[in-house]
């Protein structure tokens, strides 16, 4: 391209930034880049990556994976004192669909070009790359939101200088731009809810599960494998179920952090414990028991009538059983001796 339709393009490019327009159809072009890193976003890491480049390298910005909590990245350049020196001396250049993978070893590339802009005359650059379309990034004094919104398919990002003037100094040529990258996180973290059943080859009964006070949808997010959005910050989780104690737990939200809360659910039968002399004849409601009532079996809730045999003594004893309770039936014989005058 000659230089007069070059600096042409370049006018049309930051009109159209000035603007808003969003740029997505602009075809590819050949690049070239020295990369001096790599940047892959993550809300784990929220600090973000630092490195140092020099006037005439890059760094590439990679998308590890959807994430519900990344609403765009921040890149933050501090500007050397040598090029504050040269207002209008470097220019800087965003482009996407970065083809191959950016490689320290690899000069030559291809992909669109977003924007062409001069280095502000500042100490520094701070420009806010929306990543969803529902983003609440806003433009203010500090930073400058651009008027486009990345997909996963526009990554490798790439961020390079261009050297507008001739004949670059010596000072410029060894100066190093302080370079960080931090994903913008929603104000929003996640739960894996994983309730754990005491009958795991029985059928499960009903639950009704409430988070602050909004009922989970019925079979959802229930086996820990399905995360749910929510606000940071403190929230409220209620268990309920007639064959299940009820659970109640407060647990907090970290931004971009996903928690993983494990629940016990306790069964609510009622166990019977009997205590008597293993010559003992036990029926409840008029049915034989086994030895294993003296470990304890379990019941269903409501009246019942125990007896307890030894020969010809019979002992009988009615009781209600309710849920969550356990219940111990023990056979006293006394032995009694009187002493007369």
């Amino acid at each position: 391209m000659k230089p007069r339709s070059c600096a042409h393009a370049t006018r049309i490019l930051l009109a159209m930034f000035a603007f808003g327009v969003s740029l997505h159809t602009l075809p590819a072009d050949d690049l070239r880049a020295i990369i001096a890193g790599t940047i892959s976003l993550s809300p784990e890491a929220a600090e973000g990556s630092r490195l140092s480049i020099a006037y005439n390298e890059s760094f590439a910005v990679i998308w590890p994976k959807d994430s519900p909590f990344i609403q765009g990245f921040e890149i933050e350049i501090k500007l050397p004192q040598a090029a504050l020196a040269m207002p209008g001396a470097l220019a800087y250049e965003l482009w996407r669909q970065v083809e191959p993978a950016p490689d320290k070893n690899r000069y030559g590339y291809s992909g669109e070009r977003l924007i062409t802009q001069p280095l502000p005359a500042r100490a520094s650059l701070v420009l806010q790359v929306p990543v969803r379309r529902d983003h609440g990034l806003k433009s203010g004094p500090y930073a400058t939101v651009l008027p486009l919104v990345l997909e996963q398919k526009d990554f490798p990002f790439l961020f390079k200088f261009d050297a507008v003037a001739k004949g670059i100094p010596s000072d410029l040529e060894n100066a190093q731009f302080q370079v960080r990258v931090r994903p913008l996180l929603t104000d929003e973290g996640a739960i894996r809810l994983n309730l754990r059943y005491p009958d795991l080859a029985g059928e499960h009964g009903p639950l009704s599960v409430t988070i602050d006070d909004k009922k989970l949808p019925e079979g959802h997010f229930l086996d820990g494998k399905e995360a749910l959005v929510l606000k940071s910050g403190i929230h409220y989780l209620r268990v309920s179920s007639d064959r299940y104690r009820d659970e109640n737990r407060s647990f907090t939200l970290d931004q971009g952090r996903t928690l993983e809360l494990v629940i016990e659910l306790q069964d609510t039968t009622p166990i019977l414990t009997i205590e008597a002399p293993d010559s003992a004849l036990l029926t409840l409601d008029g049915q034989k028991m086994g030895r294993d009532a003296k470990q304890g079996s379990t019941v269903e809730p409501g009246e019942h009538v125990v007896a307890c045999r030894i020969g010809d003594y019979v002992v009988t004893r009615k009781f209600t059983a309710y849920r969550g309770k356990a219940y111990r039936i023990v056979l006293q014989v006394d032995l009694v001796v009187q002493e007369s005058p």
